[in-house]
């Protein structure tokens, strides 16, 4: 027999005791020497069970099910949060005659109980994905309404202690930024001349019309937060720029 060992963890799922990478790694590598299977690992770091499209490996796995006889998990979790994409993946095992087993809840596709049970778990996966989803939203709502900073980067600042603090020198391409369109009226000119000046955003990507247009209209620059924007709300933050200028490059009345 030979295992395909698929393991995953998501950013937040790394540092919860007891399904780490290694953690999930060991135990299915046990359960393979125990049977005398061989078998392959593929693993993936930092990647959301949401959907299937962008995990890489379990692409590659899919592609591979030809060289394999059973598909092995640690958590039925693992290989995916979604009741849709679980019942896809299974449909393809089925019909390349693989076994998939989820080992921490022993279900095994080999007998119809295990069928069975597989979707209910995946009923029950996909739910909890949406209440952790659903508490995200309810603290970073928490944290727009306290006024602090619910974005994850920006040009001018640094996060520190989930506070925005200005960084001097992003501040004054910032304020360039503002100037110079506020004098050029035009996106991609206004990109263009901060390429020229070697300025660059925070991950040091050349400027671009759209990015210089999300700079533009974003109101952290004049002390404001947005939530989702659809509300706004007074920082506490200082401002990079004028309430003044804001209103004039974006052409609106700002709250008071």
């Amino acid at each position: 027999m030979k295992v395909a060992i698929y393991k995953r963890v998501s950013t937040k799922m790394q540092v919860e005791k007891g399904i780490s990478l290694e953690a999930q790694e060991n135990a299915m590598i046990e359960y393979c020497k125990k049977n005398n299977y061989e078998y392959v690992v593929f693993s993936e770091s930092g990647v959301s069970g949401k959907s299937i499209k962008k995990r890489e490996k379990l692409q590659e796995l899919l592609g591979r099910l030809d060289e394999f006889d059973i598909v092995l998990c640690y958590k039925l979790s693992r290989i995916s949060r979604s009741v849709k994409d679980l019942a896809n993946m299974l449909d393809i095992f089925n019909k390349n005659n693989v076994r998939f087993i989820s080992l921490n809840e022993q279900i095994d596709t080999a007998s119809p109980t295990g069928k069975m049970l597989i979707y209910i778990m995946g009923v029950v996966s996909e739910i909890e994905r949406d209440n952790i989803s659903e508490y995200v939203k309810m603290a970073k709502k928490q944290e727009f309404e306290s006024g602090r900073v619910t974005a994850k980067a920006v040009l001018g600042y640094d996060i520190i202690n989930k506070k925005l603090v200005i960084n001097e020198k992003e501040s004054q391409i910032v304020k360039f930024i503002f100037e110079t369109y506020n004098k050029t009226k035009n996106y991609y000119q206004t990109a263009k001349i901060c390429n020229k000046k070697g300025f660059t955003g925070k991950k040091g990507n050349m400027f671009h019309a759209s990015s210089i247009k999300t700079i533009i209209q974003n109101q952290i620059y004049c002390g404001f937060n947005n939530f989702h924007d659809t509300e706004t709300k007074k920082g506490t933050h200082k401002q990079i720029i004028s309430k003044t200028l804001y209103n004039k490059v974006n052409n609106i009345e700002m709250i008071a």
